[in-house]
């Protein structure tokens, strides 16, 4: 199931924002050694402070999965504040209608401990749960700056990013920066590879604007 909160729903979702935070510090300085601000067991950097909408996958039992952070282009965002060399000369993208996708993780040990479920399933889940929140207000394209290890994932559920640049080393790895496909052909694609059909979203979503 797929819940969509900005920042300022925090306290609606108090148990699922602590632990979103907390996977992010696991799932990016324990288990992959990025330059990342931790505090308390949390990673929370100046982006949130956006009210960025998130997009998060939870597991029947209730427990966080899967989640990510979209923020609209038309302010600060990580492509042209943090990775710009990633664009390799081009011009940063500020769009009304791009969305950036960041901090997108995956918490594979919860994954595979849901009965039936499979780390690949929240992936697909998580992604679709980004492209059709961003169909459903109209944004044409969501661009995300992610390594060469997430590149092959996207590719490898259906959803590819086609690249902006050259790759450019950070933290040690390989960086690019993606424009993906308008999201309602990247939704089919998805859903018809991987055979999902059902609404993915709890009962009481509502789209907002970001």
């Amino acid at each position: 199931m797929i819940i969509a909160a900005h920042r300022t729903e925090c306290a609606r979702h108090p148990e699922l924002f602590e632990q979103m935070y907390q996977l992010r510090a696991k799932s990016f300085a324990e288990r992959r050694g990025w330059t990342v601000n931790v505090s308390n067991g949390q990673e929370v950097d100046v982006f949130d402070d956006l009210n960025p909408l998130y997009i998060m996958s939870v597991s029947p039992s209730g427990k966080l999965v899967a989640s990510l952070r979209l923020l609209q282009t038309t302010g600060p965002h990580m492509l042209s504040d943090v990775f710009p060399e990633t664009m390799t000369g081009s011009p940063l993208i500020r769009h009304p209608l791009i969305w950036e996708s960041s901090r997108f993780c995956v918490d594979t040990e919860e994954a595979l401990n849901q009965r039936g479920r499979t780390v690949h399933m929240y992936t697909v889940e998580i992604l679709l749960g980004m492209l059709e929140t961003a169909r459903d207000n109209a944004i044409i394209n969501v661009v995300s700056v992610y390594d060469l290890l997430v590149e092959r994932i996207l590719r490898r559920v259906g959803c590819p990013f086609d690249r902006l640049g050259e790759p450019f080393e950070y933290d040690g790895l390989k960086t690019v920066a993606g424009l993906s496909q308008p999201p309602a052909e990247a939704v089919k694609s998805i859903r018809a590879k991987s055979k999902i059909g059902h609404d993915i979203f709890s009962a009481n979503h509502e789209t907002e604007e970001v």
